[in-house]
């Protein structure tokens, strides 16, 4: 049974009568600490039945690998070790890779509890208010949603984003927000940035896109700023929050998973070098990107006669469960690479499945645009 609907029909945020969301206000937290709280607070929240509230800010400056993304065509990984620059993989979230210096984004999201809702662009839609509430209670009433749930100013500059998940017993929306400039020049020195990814974009300098509160609103914005606005906007909206710091429990959950995700391994978990040296003797690697909503990009090791016979998908997209790329690249390997019928319907098989989700009209990758990804890598092994 899903949530209860305003008037005009948009799935609202909570019923009258379920008790005040869990606000977990986690400050400054580093790379490991940020990526390892989703696990812990989801189970949190699926065992209290209860939605769960939470902020944040980046403490510590690092790269951001998303969950899908080739970590060696968004990133020089011999450059960051070079500079000293921390990456990590975000584990189970999609979305593209990010530059974070300390201090320069805000993060804000709620679980909640149980596998039923409306869809995730419902979920979505009926966050985006609360979201454009908070901003204009900080001098940011001329930010607005554009496109993949992006929020842009002026001409298409990106000052932050939405997204949407469903995660076994939990379903996840929130997102961040640029609140000050990061240095743009180090992250530019080590970045590798497909074309197809801006070529949808007005701007197409990183320099001039990326956009910060700091400089929509002329004036510092703090996390507490933003925290704040974001709590009177949900109040605004009739959902009383009850502040309720992690337990010890949790803390030593968060502890033991940041551990383990700070791994080379775990960076490494989808990489075209690593494919390309694990392609089996005598196949042609190629790789192709294709930008529909989102950015999808293919590898494939074609033998002789014309047969798939290893894959490789990655991408900025979100979709769940955080296998069902590597499933549609499992499913690919056999495949007559000549045939798109073949191709596709391997792609179908898995992508439009039962039991995948993703937010179809905000971030919605189709089978089509994996397929196109597939067909240049296959042009590219020749």
């Amino acid at each position: 049974m899903g949530r209860p609907r305003n008037t005009d029909g948009r799935v609202m945020l909570r019923s009258p009568s379920v008790e005040p969301w869990r606000f977990v206000d986690l400050g400054a937290v580093d790379a490991f600490e940020n990526n390892a709280q989703m696990a812990v607070l989801s189970r949190s929240t699926a065992e209290r039945g209860r939605p769960t509230l939470q902020t944040s800010v980046w403490g510590t400056t690092h790269l951001n690998v998303g969950w899908f993304d080739d970590v060696d065509a968004t990133l020089d990984l011999a450059a960051c070790e070079q500079l000293g620059i921390q990456v990590i993989r975000r584990p189970f979230a999609g979305g593209g890779t990010a530059f974070y210096d300390a201090g320069c984004a805000v993060m804000f999201g709620v679980l909640f509890p149980g596998e039923g809702h409306e869809g995730l662009d419902a979920e979505i839609a009926a966050f985006q208010p609360i979201v454009l509430g908070a901003l204009g209670r900080i001098g940011l009433g001329e930010v607005r949603f554009e496109g993949s749930a992006d929020l842009r100013w002026r001409e298409g500059r990106k000052l932050g984003g939405v997204s949407a998940g469903a995660f076994g017993r939990v379903t996840s929306v929130g997102g961040f927000l640029n609140i000050r400039p990061p240095d743009l020049d180090r992250y530019l020195r080590v970045v590798r940035v497909p074309d197809e990814k801006f070529k949808d974009k007005l701007v197409k300098d990183m320099r001039e896109y990326v956009c910060t509160a700091e400089e929509v609103a002329r004036r510092p914005v703090s996390y507490e700023a933003f925290r704040d606005a974001l709590l009177a906007a949900l109040a605004d909206a009739g959902v009383p929050v009850e502040p309720e710091p992690m337990s010890d429990v949790e803390r030593a959950a968060l502890a033991k998973i940041s551990s383990r995700i700070a791994t080379d391994d775990s960076v490494r978990r989808v990489s075209s070098g690593r494919f390309r040296a694990e392609a089996p003797a005598g196949t042609r690697v190629g790789f192709g990107n294709h930008k529909g909503r989102k950015l999808c990009r293919a590898g494939v090791a074609v033998a002789p006669d014309g047969r798939v016979v290893a894959a490789m998908m990655a991408g900025d997209m979100h979709v769940a469960p955080p296998d069902t790329l590597d499933r549609v690249a499992e499913a690919l390997a056999g495949a007559d690479a000549r045939v798109d019928d073949d191709l596709a319907e391997r792609i179908r098989s898995v992508w439009e499945a039962p039991g995948v989700h993703q937010a179809d009209a905000t971030t919605g990758v189709t089978t089509g645009d994996l397929l196109a990804a597939v067909r240049r890598a296959v042009a590219d092994a020749g």
